[in-house]
Protein backbone atom coordinates (compact mmCIF):
# COMPACT_ATOMS: atom_id res chain seq x y z
CA UNK A 1 0.00 0.00 0.00
CA UNK A 2 1.35 3.21 -0.85
CA UNK A 3 1.40 5.78 1.79
CA UNK A 4 -0.25 9.23 1.13
CA UNK A 5 -1.24 12.42 2.34
CA UNK A 6 -4.88 13.05 2.35
CA UNK A 7 -5.39 16.18 -0.43
CA UNK A 8 -2.36 17.98 0.25
CA UNK A 9 -2.58 17.95 3.99
CA UNK A 10 1.37 18.65 4.62
CA UNK A 11 1.57 21.94 2.50
CA UNK A 12 1.02 24.21 5.45
CA UNK A 13 3.94 26.31 4.99
CA UNK A 14 3.63 29.55 2.28
CA UNK A 15 0.58 28.95 0.29
CA UNK A 16 -1.49 26.52 2.26
CA UNK A 17 -1.78 29.07 4.99
CA UNK A 18 0.07 31.41 7.06
CA UNK A 19 -2.05 34.06 8.33
CA UNK A 20 -2.04 32.55 12.07
CA UNK A 21 1.78 33.17 12.14
CA UNK A 22 3.76 35.76 14.35
CA UNK A 23 5.86 37.67 11.48
CA UNK A 24 7.07 41.27 12.53
CA UNK A 25 9.83 43.84 12.14
CA UNK A 26 12.24 41.35 11.95
CA UNK A 27 11.05 39.55 8.89
CA UNK A 28 12.15 42.95 6.83
CA UNK A 29 15.75 42.83 8.06
CA UNK A 30 16.24 39.45 7.00
CA UNK A 31 15.83 41.71 2.95
CA UNK A 32 18.80 42.43 0.92
CA UNK A 33 19.91 45.81 1.23
CA UNK A 34 20.76 46.03 -1.97
CA UNK A 35 18.80 44.32 -5.07
CA UNK A 36 20.06 43.45 -8.88
CA UNK A 37 17.44 44.80 -11.70
CA UNK A 38 16.11 40.91 -12.06
CA UNK A 39 15.18 40.95 -8.61
CA UNK A 40 13.58 44.23 -8.18
CA UNK A 41 11.38 43.23 -11.14
CA UNK A 42 10.44 40.26 -9.91
CA UNK A 43 9.44 41.44 -6.56
CA UNK A 44 7.31 43.81 -8.62
CA UNK A 45 5.29 41.37 -10.38
CA UNK A 46 4.99 38.90 -7.29
CA UNK A 47 3.10 42.19 -5.51
CA UNK A 48 1.60 43.38 -8.42
CA UNK A 49 -0.18 39.52 -8.51
CA UNK A 50 -0.69 39.26 -4.88
CA UNK A 51 -2.26 42.83 -5.00
CA UNK A 52 -4.19 42.08 -8.01
CA UNK A 53 -5.99 38.87 -6.65
CA UNK A 54 -6.42 40.45 -3.18
CA UNK A 55 -8.61 43.26 -4.56
CA UNK A 56 -10.83 41.46 -7.11
CA UNK A 57 -15.13 41.09 -5.21
CA UNK A 58 -15.27 38.13 -6.60
CA UNK A 59 -13.51 35.23 -8.65
CA UNK A 60 -12.72 31.61 -9.70
CA UNK A 61 -10.77 28.94 -10.52
CA UNK A 62 -10.41 25.63 -11.71
CA UNK A 63 -7.00 23.91 -10.00
CA UNK A 64 -5.32 20.62 -10.63
CA UNK A 65 -2.03 19.65 -9.09
CA UNK A 66 0.08 17.11 -7.66
CA UNK A 67 2.38 16.58 -4.61
CA UNK A 68 5.11 14.09 -3.58
CA UNK A 69 4.77 11.49 -0.70
CA UNK A 70 9.05 9.90 -0.04
CA UNK A 71 7.69 6.23 0.77
CA UNK A 72 9.45 4.00 3.26
CA UNK A 73 11.59 2.53 0.69
CA UNK A 74 12.64 5.98 -0.45
CA UNK A 75 11.14 6.42 -2.96
CA UNK A 76 8.76 9.22 -4.08
CA UNK A 77 5.61 8.87 -5.32
CA UNK A 78 3.47 11.87 -6.69
CA UNK A 79 -0.26 12.26 -5.95
CA UNK A 80 -3.21 14.01 -8.11
CA UNK A 81 -5.76 16.42 -7.27
CA UNK A 82 -8.20 18.61 -9.06
CA UNK A 83 -9.86 21.29 -7.16
CA UNK A 84 -12.73 24.55 -8.00
CA UNK A 85 -12.50 27.35 -6.02
CA UNK A 86 -14.87 30.27 -5.89
CA UNK A 87 -14.86 33.80 -3.88
CA UNK A 88 -17.29 36.00 -3.33
CA UNK A 89 -15.87 38.42 -0.80
CA UNK A 90 -16.58 38.96 1.82
CA UNK A 91 -17.66 36.06 3.41
CA UNK A 92 -18.47 33.95 0.85
CA UNK A 93 -15.91 30.95 -0.64
CA UNK A 94 -15.69 27.37 -2.18
CA UNK A 95 -13.59 24.86 -2.60
CA UNK A 96 -15.25 21.91 -3.78
CA UNK A 97 -12.47 18.73 -4.82
CA UNK A 98 -11.28 15.75 -5.60
CA UNK A 99 -8.29 13.74 -5.50
CA UNK A 100 -6.44 10.66 -7.49
CA UNK A 101 -8.04 7.47 -5.39
CA UNK A 102 -11.55 9.20 -6.77
CA UNK A 103 -12.20 10.33 -3.17
CA UNK A 104 -14.45 14.56 -3.12
CA UNK A 105 -14.65 16.80 -0.39
CA UNK A 106 -16.21 20.37 -0.57
CA UNK A 107 -15.19 23.27 1.99
CA UNK A 108 -18.15 26.12 2.51
CA UNK A 109 -18.26 29.38 4.00
CA UNK A 110 -21.23 31.13 3.28
CA UNK A 111 -20.91 34.05 5.99
CA UNK A 112 -22.56 32.39 9.04
CA UNK A 113 -21.07 28.68 8.83
CA UNK A 114 -17.89 26.68 7.75
CA UNK A 115 -18.91 23.49 6.05
CA UNK A 116 -16.66 20.28 5.01
CA UNK A 117 -18.22 17.32 3.72
CA UNK A 118 -16.64 14.39 2.39
CA UNK A 119 -18.47 12.95 0.01
CA UNK A 120 -16.70 9.44 -0.04
CA UNK A 121 -17.93 9.06 3.65
CA UNK A 122 -21.29 10.65 3.25
CA UNK A 123 -20.45 12.51 6.46
CA UNK A 124 -20.43 16.30 7.40
CA UNK A 125 -19.39 18.58 9.76
CA UNK A 126 -20.49 22.64 10.79
CA UNK A 127 -19.00 25.51 12.68
CA UNK A 128 -20.57 28.37 13.44
CA UNK A 129 -18.49 31.35 11.96
CA UNK A 130 -19.93 34.78 10.89
CA UNK A 131 -17.55 36.97 8.94
CA UNK A 132 -15.31 37.49 6.28
CA UNK A 133 -13.01 34.49 4.29
CA UNK A 134 -9.62 36.26 6.11
CA UNK A 135 -11.40 35.45 9.35
CA UNK A 136 -12.59 32.32 8.24
CA UNK A 137 -9.47 30.82 6.74
CA UNK A 138 -7.65 31.96 10.32
CA UNK A 139 -10.25 30.16 11.79
CA UNK A 140 -10.46 26.80 9.41
CA UNK A 141 -6.64 26.75 10.00
CA UNK A 142 -5.47 27.94 13.62
CA UNK A 143 -8.70 26.64 15.75
CA UNK A 144 -10.71 23.88 13.92
CA UNK A 145 -6.62 22.41 12.94
CA UNK A 146 -7.90 22.07 9.11
CA UNK A 147 -5.73 22.74 6.25
CA UNK A 148 -7.06 23.92 2.37
CA UNK A 149 -3.49 23.86 0.35
CA UNK A 150 -3.27 27.43 -1.51
CA UNK A 151 -5.84 29.17 0.68
CA UNK A 152 -3.83 32.05 1.40
CA UNK A 153 -4.29 32.84 -2.47
CA UNK A 154 -8.05 33.80 -1.19
CA UNK A 155 -7.66 36.39 1.48
CA UNK A 156 -6.80 40.08 0.72
CA UNK A 157 -3.98 39.91 3.37
CA UNK A 158 -2.13 37.90 0.41
CA UNK A 159 0.29 41.04 -0.21
CA UNK A 160 1.08 41.14 3.16
CA UNK A 161 1.88 37.65 4.23
CA UNK A 162 4.26 37.59 1.03
CA UNK A 163 6.16 40.69 1.82
CA UNK A 164 6.32 39.54 5.05
CA UNK A 165 7.88 35.97 4.19
CA UNK A 166 9.27 36.02 1.12
CA UNK A 167 13.13 35.94 1.96
CA UNK A 168 14.48 36.20 -2.03
CA UNK A 169 13.05 36.31 -5.23
CA UNK A 170 14.49 37.01 -8.81
CA UNK A 171 13.50 36.75 -12.63
CA UNK A 172 14.10 33.83 -14.38
CA UNK A 173 12.66 34.82 -18.03
CA UNK A 174 9.49 35.54 -19.96
CA UNK A 175 7.66 32.15 -20.72
CA UNK A 176 5.44 31.71 -23.91
CA UNK A 177 4.92 27.84 -22.72
CA UNK A 178 1.23 28.72 -22.05
CA UNK A 179 -1.48 30.11 -23.80
CA UNK A 180 -0.41 34.16 -23.18
CA UNK A 181 3.50 35.26 -22.25
CA UNK A 182 3.91 34.81 -18.55
CA UNK A 183 6.49 36.05 -16.50
CA UNK A 184 8.61 32.88 -14.47
CA UNK A 185 9.40 34.36 -10.95
CA UNK A 186 11.51 32.16 -8.89
CA UNK A 187 12.13 32.29 -4.73
CA UNK A 188 12.48 31.31 -1.13
CA UNK A 189 10.79 31.26 2.59
CA UNK A 190 12.25 29.76 5.25
CA UNK A 191 10.77 26.79 4.59
CA UNK A 192 9.86 26.50 0.57
CA UNK A 193 11.50 27.16 -2.53
CA UNK A 194 9.07 28.53 -5.08
CA UNK A 195 8.54 28.99 -8.64
CA UNK A 196 5.88 31.12 -10.04
CA UNK A 197 4.34 31.56 -13.71
CA UNK A 198 2.53 34.85 -13.90
CA UNK A 199 0.24 36.00 -17.03
CA UNK A 200 2.17 39.41 -18.19
CA UNK A 201 -0.77 42.26 -18.88
CA UNK A 202 -3.12 44.04 -16.97
CA UNK A 203 -4.67 40.66 -15.21
CA UNK A 204 -1.86 38.92 -13.87
CA UNK A 205 -3.33 35.52 -13.16
CA UNK A 206 -1.19 32.82 -11.58
CA UNK A 207 -0.62 30.14 -14.05
CA UNK A 208 1.57 27.93 -12.47
CA UNK A 209 3.54 27.52 -8.92
CA UNK A 210 5.81 25.14 -7.89
CA UNK A 211 6.79 24.25 -3.84
CA UNK A 212 9.69 22.24 -3.21
CA UNK A 213 9.79 21.37 0.44
CA UNK A 214 13.66 21.46 0.90
CA UNK A 215 14.44 21.24 4.36
CA UNK A 216 12.05 18.11 4.58
CA UNK A 217 12.93 14.49 3.94
CA UNK A 218 13.46 13.96 0.02
CA UNK A 219 12.53 17.58 -0.47
CA UNK A 220 8.98 17.06 -2.03
CA UNK A 221 7.39 19.29 -4.01
CA UNK A 222 3.69 20.29 -4.71
CA UNK A 223 3.00 22.09 -8.02
CA UNK A 224 -0.44 23.19 -9.38
CA UNK A 225 -1.64 24.88 -12.50
CA UNK A 226 -4.48 26.86 -12.82
CA UNK A 227 -7.42 27.36 -15.59
CA UNK A 228 -10.54 29.03 -16.51
CA UNK A 229 -9.97 32.16 -14.29
CA UNK A 230 -12.87 34.05 -14.24
CA UNK A 231 -12.73 37.88 -12.55
CA UNK A 232 -16.97 38.35 -12.41
CA UNK A 233 -17.88 34.93 -12.45
CA UNK A 234 -21.95 34.24 -11.65
CA UNK A 235 -22.65 33.34 -8.01
CA UNK A 236 -25.95 33.40 -6.04
CA UNK A 237 -25.72 32.92 -2.78
CA UNK A 238 -27.34 29.17 -3.00
CA UNK A 239 -24.12 28.29 -4.53
CA UNK A 240 -22.18 28.71 -1.04
CA UNK A 241 -24.82 26.66 0.88
CA UNK A 242 -24.67 23.30 2.05
CA UNK A 243 -27.76 21.33 1.73
CA UNK A 244 -27.10 17.75 3.16
CA UNK A 245 -29.26 15.04 1.60
CA UNK A 246 -30.79 12.05 3.47
CA UNK A 247 -28.60 9.81 3.87
CA UNK A 248 -25.62 12.42 4.47
CA UNK A 249 -24.42 11.92 8.58
CA UNK A 250 -23.73 14.86 10.37
CA UNK A 251 -20.33 14.45 12.55
CA UNK A 252 -17.90 17.51 14.57
CA UNK A 253 -14.62 18.38 13.94
CA UNK A 254 -11.92 16.91 15.71
CA UNK A 255 -11.04 20.19 17.60
CA UNK A 256 -14.20 20.36 18.52
CA UNK A 257 -14.54 17.07 20.92
CA UNK A 258 -13.64 17.28 24.88
CA UNK A 259 -9.78 16.36 25.83
CA UNK A 260 -9.93 12.72 26.84
CA UNK A 261 -10.22 12.86 30.60
CA UNK A 262 -6.39 10.40 32.27
CA UNK A 263 -7.19 6.74 31.91
CA UNK A 264 -8.18 5.87 36.11
CA UNK A 265 -4.79 4.17 38.31
CA UNK A 266 -6.80 1.32 39.27
CA UNK A 267 -3.27 -0.20 40.52
CA UNK A 268 -2.77 2.61 42.37
CA UNK A 269 -6.13 2.81 43.78
CA UNK A 270 -6.33 -0.61 44.66
CA UNK A 271 -2.71 -0.02 47.10
CA UNK A 272 -4.40 2.78 48.52
CA UNK A 273 -7.89 1.37 49.51
CA UNK A 274 -5.70 -1.78 50.50
CA UNK A 275 -3.71 0.47 52.91
CA UNK A 276 -6.79 2.03 54.25
CA UNK A 277 -8.43 -1.20 55.37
Amino acid sequence: MWRRIHFGACFAALFALALSGQAGAEDQANAPESASESQVLAREILMNMAGFLAGLEKFSVTVRGGYDVLQESGQKIEFLEARDIAVARPGRLRAAGTDSSGRSSVVLFDGRVITVYDGEAGVYAQAPQPGNVDDSLVYFTRDLELRLPLAVLATTRLPLELERRVRYVDYVEQSYAFDEPTHHVTGRTDVVDFQLWITDGEQPWLQRIVLNYYKEPGQPQYWAEFSDWKSKPRLNKSFFRFEPSRDDRQIVFAAQLPPAEPAADTAGSSAEAEGQQ
